[in-house]
Order: C-alpha cells, then structure tokens, then sequence
C-alpha cells in the first residue's frame, strides 16, 4: 500500500487529494489549516495518517490538532519516539479510545545507527505503544541499508524508510518485504522527505519489478 504524503497545499487542494487518493498522510506541521478546515479534511478522506511533527507549533496546539483528527475519524496517529512521554500518553489514550493505531516514529537524518541500536530503537517504540514501528534514517552506505531491511526478519509491522539518494530503494522495496505500508509523494517537487519519490514513479517501478 502507498501512503501519499501531503504538505504545503491549501484547503481545496487536499480536500480534493484527500477524496481522490486511497490512502494519504496529512503533514499537518506543513499544512496551513484551521481546525475546523483539519477536521473536513479527515473526514473527507477515504483513510488517512494524522502527523504534526514539532518545530511549527507548541506542544498544546499539536496536542488539539491530533486529537482533533483521531475524533474526526483518522486511521493513523504517527508520534515521535523522542516526544515527551505525558504528550505522548495523552495522544495513545484518546487513540485508544477513537480506534486509531498508534505509529511511533524514529528519525535520523544524520544516518543510520549499527544494527543493535536499530534492535534497541525498534524495542524502544514497541515499549512506547506502537501499534506500528516506523524507522527513517539517512542512508550513507551499503551496509545502512542491508541493517534497514534486516528489521523486516522480525515479523512486526513496521515501516523502514532509508533516506536520501542512497535510501530510494527502500521505499521501492518496501510493500515487497512486508511493510505496513510505503510513503510516496503526490508529484514531483512535493516531498516531505529526502529521497522521497511521486506516487506515479514509485507505482511504476513497483509494476515493472512485479512483471
């Protein structure tokens, strides 16, 4: 499955995006939206991931964002596995109550750590109450990305995204090793990650790797 990730558009457009697309992720940190605008596009999606990384915004009105979303329907809360475990609590508890799973999300966008600490991270978001374990890190070299794929022998659902150019393959191999799913780009130009790619490239290699 493709999670299309969604950044940087005003309201009609993700109305629009929302409606049409299977599966998409709202980066609301990216997003330029009332909460009143959040919750028509939860709602009008067909199934969606509700993410609002720090940086933009204090933790209260990130707080309010994604509870707004999990009660408006949305599929996915995606937490950060460094976030404060009270904020943390609180979103696991009203994503418990709404039936949205829980993704707690590890990044490094330096590289990608030795094989035991990988283990220890995928503990560490298991201990966090994650439904699903997602892992993005900078791939710098080969072996980055043969410890990337090894975590799929553990049989979790999980998400392994190795970032950058070196990274592309792992969001192609993704859905073929077993992931819960894979993040794509709506189009060129419209990324919320390095190395990530459009829904459309992404689909058409996936078809030319099937044939």
């Amino acid at each position: 499955m493709i999670c299309v990730s969604l950044s940087g558009f005003g309201y009609e457009d993700c109305m629009s995006m929302a409606g049409k697309e299977p599966f998409v992720e709202f980066r609301f940190d990216l997003l330029e939206l009332t909460l009143e605008q959040i919750i028509g596009v939860v709602k009008a999606a067909n199934s969606c991931i509700a993410t609002c990384r720090p940086g933009n915004m204090d933790s209260g009105q990130r707080m309010e964002i994604l509870k707004a979303a999990m009660t408006s329907g949305a599929d996915y809360v995606d937490i950060e596995l460094e976030s404060d475990p009270a904020f943390r609590k609180e979103i696991i508890q009203t994503a418990r109550s709404q039936g949205a799973e829980v993704i707690i999300s590890y990044h490094n966008f330096k590289d990608t750590p030795a094989m035991p600490a990988l283990e220890q991270v995928v503990k560490d978001c298991q201990a966090a109450g994650a439904d699903v374990v997602k892992i993005a890190s900078q791939v710098n070299r080969t072996e980055d990305l043969q410890n990337l794929f090894k975590l799929y022998d553990k049989d979790l659902r999980m998400i392994i995204i190795g970032m950058g150019e070196k990274g592309v393959i792992s969001r192609i191999a993704a859905p073929l090793l077993g992931a819960e799913f894979t993040f794509a780009a709506p189009g060129v130009g419209q990324e919320t990650a390095p190395g990530q790619i459009s829904k459309d490239k992404l689909l058409s290699i996936i078809r030319q790797i099937q044939e």
